[in-house]
C-alpha cells in the first residue's frame, strides 16, 4: 500500500484493525476543486456500505487557509458522490495503539484456521503467556501461531497498553 508519509501508514494500519472496515485504499481518484486538482489520501468502504473520504494531515499543515480549502473539498466531494472528506491528524493516532498493531501485522499472515478448533477448550480469559503454552501443546501450533489468533483478533486486548506476556486476553464467543 503506497503512502505518502509514517502518519498515513500509521493510518492504514489502525485500518488493518477496524472490524467495520470492508476495505480501503490510497490515493484512490482526484477531484477537480476550482480548478486545481486535489487527490484524497484514502478512500474506506465500511462493511455497512457506507464509504468516507479521509485526508490526512500533521496538525502543523492545518491552519486558517488549509481549513479553507478543506471545506471547499469536503463541498466537491459530497456534491459529487454524497461521501464525506474526514480530517484525520496525529492526534487521532494513540501510539501505544499503533507500537500493538506494528507488532501484531506480520502475524495477520499466518493462517491459523488449523489451530481455531482448540479455542473453544481455552478459558475465556487468559495472558498471552497461558495462551502461548496452550497453542504450543498442540502439534500444529506455536508461539506465533498464539499471535496470530490476537493479530487476527480472535481475542481482545486492551490495545492502549503495551502487548507482552502478562497482557490479558479476552476470547470473543461466536
Amino acid at each position: 500500500m503506497w503512502c505518502e508519509s509514517f502518519l498515513e501508514m500509521n493510518y492504514a494500519l489502525t485500518l488493518e484493525f477496524d472490524e467495520s472496515v470492508k476495505s480501503y485504499c490510497t490515493q484512490p481518484e482526484y477531484f477537480s476543486v476550482y480548478g486545481k486538482r486535489y487527490t484524497p489520501d484514502f478512500l474506506i468502504e465500511y462493511k455497512s456500505g457506507y464509504s468516507d473520504y479521509v485526508e490526512v494531515k500533521h496538525t502543523h499543515f492545518i491552519d486558517d487557509d488549509f481549513f479553507s480549502l478543506h471545506h471547499l473539498r469536503k463541498e466537491v466531494i459530497y456534491q459529487h458522490n454524497r461521501h464525506e472528506l474526514m480530517l484525520v491528524s496525529e492526534l487521532d493516532l494513540d501510539s501505544k495503539i499503533i507500537s500493538n498493531y506494528e507488532l501484531l501485522r506480520p502475524y495477520k499472515q499466518i493462517d491459523v484456521e488449523p489451530i481455531t478448533p482448540l479455542l473453544v477448550k481455552l478459558p475465556r480469559k487468559l495472558t498471552l503467556k497461558r495462551l502461548e503454552f496452550h497453542i504450543s501443546k498442540h502439534s500444529n501450533g506455536t508461539r506465533a501461531h498464539a499471535w496470530a489468533l490476537v493479530a487476527h483478533q480472535f481475542f481482545d486486548f486492551d490495545a492502549r497498553f503495551n502487548l507482552g506476556p502478562d497482557t490479558l486476553l479476552m476470547r470473543r464467543l461466536g
